[in-house]
């Protein structure tokens, strides 16, 4: 099929459904938008590697049901993707086409036979358990810091999630663990394998530990963990049982007042959770990786594929509104000089995949 539009036609639809319906019109966020663009890069890289077409040579000729239906076959067979991921793909494509199609109902065939393409079916993955920022907020918030293992448990909760340990490490962590270089204070965290890795602690939860340890440790030694319990006046190593007892009890009360809270909370949550916050903001997947603790960024990929579940809700929100770009006197946007031609580098960053 041939659709004979200006030389950018697919490129500006491209661009404008990435940079202007998806972030403008449909208004969402930064990084749904991202995961949108990532799929539709990743469709390019295919093009690229496997059938051997440039980006400057993409057009709508590309997206055909046969081709969209191998590169996912490809994405299970040779890339062995996960199904949901494989899924969001074929789903990223088929909004693109959709909105394409309202735009030029010359492309409507095009988007119908796409459309098509069923939904692969296996094993889905588990879901990855996270707070977001205003679910922490309430869960902080949670114990009674009347009390003094109210205040403790305040405290634990917030080294766990800022620190992001194990709870093995949390609760096997001793006052020597904490490292002061002036002002900045880093945790030492000893992870599997016996590796050690050390995290900073953010500048404004340094007043919080120094907080609890006036309070839990006044003359402490390096020796003392950092979180105990009291046993016939002594100080013994807090068991991840006593941890995740006392945040299943907070979990039962926040869940009883708003149902969208998790109906239970382990402490591994707080670990997910700001692996997801570090990758949301941006930061590498390889930064991500050491600060956890992670032996391979196979482990870390989890939260890349779970910030899916975000461009998932935004597809199922993808209706049929989007209307034509024009400029104030209703004409056609204007189409840039030819200065593409031949230069795939130039289209990358026109169409905002660069």
């Amino acid at each position: 099929m041939r659709i004979k539009r200006s030389e950018l036609y697919f490129y500006e639809m491209l661009r404008d459904f990435l940079h202007k319906y998806l972030a403008i019109q449909r208004k969402f966020s930064p990084a749904t938008v991202k995961n949108y663009t990532v799929s539709l890069d990743q469709f390019r890289q295919y093009l690229r590697e496997q059938k051997g077409i440039p980006f400057d040579k993409v057009s709508f000729d590309c997206f055909t049901k046969e081709m969209i239906y191998d590169y996912c076959i490809w994405l299970r067979d040779s890339q062995s993707k996960a199904i949901n991921t494989i899924n969001l793909r074929l789903s990223a494509i088929k909004a693109f086409l959709r909105y394409c199609s309202d735009e030029d109902v010359a492309l409507s065939e095009l988007y119908l036979k796409v459309k098509s393409i069923h939904r692969f079916r296996g094993k889905i993955e588990p879901k990855l358990e996270y707070l977001n920022q205003d679910q922490l907020e309430t869960v902080f918030a949670a114990p009674d810091t009347t009390t003094r293992n109210g205040r403790r448990n305040q405290y634990f909760m917030i080294h766990a999630y800022e620190t992001g340990g194990r709870i093995e490490e949390l609760v096997s962590m001793t006052l020597g663990d904490i490292i002061r270089n002036g002002a900045s204070v880093q945790i030492r965290l000893h992870g599997k394998g016996d590796k050690t890795r050390y995290n900073p602690l953010p500048e404004e939860v340094v007043p919080h530990l120094y907080a609890y340890l006036a309070e839990f440790h006044p003359q402490g030694k390096n020796s003392d963990y950092l979180f105990y319990t009291t046993h016939d006046g002594r100080h013994t190593k807090m068991t991840p049982r006593a941890v995740n007892s006392f945040l299943a009890g907070y979990a039962r009360m926040i869940h009883s007042m708003d149902g969208s809270f998790p109906e239970n909370l382990h402490c591994h949550v707080f670990r997910h959770s700001i692996g997801m916050a570090m990758y949301k903001a941006g930061i590498p997947i390889s930064y991500i990786k050491d600060f956890l603790g992670h032996s391979s960024l196979d482990s870390t990929a989890i939260y890349a594929h779970a910030d899916n579940d975000a461009m998932a809700e935004a597809l199922r929100s993808v209706d049929q509104e989007a209307l034509p770009e024009k400029d104030a006197a209703g004409n056609t946007v204007s189409t840039p000089e030819k200065k593409w031609k031949g230069k795939e580098e130039y289209l990358l960053h026109f169409c905002g995949l660069g």
